[in-house]
């Protein structure tokens, strides 16, 4: 899932650079161990959840209630509801990438790299996708992501 995840968000980042292939012309045999693999691994069981999301209109609502509707009806009512194929942890995943890919490292960052924990993004993976991001997206713009990750994975202090 997380493969599927990763190739989205390259094809989006990448495409028409000539850097980006089809999965399957870049498929490559590797003596069976990824469809061992796949084959052992039970898919996740898939549960409706419908985002509800208020801010564009609390925010926007008089100045573009158009942009406020597509925010909150669309963006976070049909396509972050929509796990059939990207479950809400990959959609975080994919969310957290783009942001820190283009730069976007403001409060709109923190809010994702907030709701990507509670997606069930864990500590180590955020870090590992942190980096990542950071070798092909820019490292100041890692550096950047990891304040908001650092903050927002902090283990409360012990009493």
């Amino acid at each position: 899932m997380i493969r599927s995840a990763a190739i989205a968000l390259l094809s989006i980042l990448f495409w028409g650079t000539g850097m980006v292939q089809s999965e399957a012309a870049s498929a490559q045999p590797d003596s069976g161990n990824a469809a061992a693999i796949q084959a052992s691994t039970p898919a996740p069981a898939k549960k409706a959840v419908k985002i509800v999301q208020t801010a564009g209109r609390q925010q926007l609502g008089d100045f573009a209630p158009d942009f406020a509707r597509y925010n909150d009806d669309i963006l976070f009512g049909e396509v972050w509801s929509k796990n059939d194929v990207l479950s809400l942890h990959d959609r975080s995943i994919v969310t957290v990438s783009a942001l820190i890919a283009q730069g976007i490292t403001d409060s709109s960052l923190k809010y994702h790299i907030e709701s990507a924990k509670k997606n069930g993004v864990t500590k180590a993976e955020m870090a590992e996708i942190i980096t990542q991001v950071g070798f092909y997206g820019g490292w100041p713009k890692a550096w950047a992501a990891f304040r908001y990750a650092k903050e927002v994975y902090q283990e409360p202090a012990a009493k």
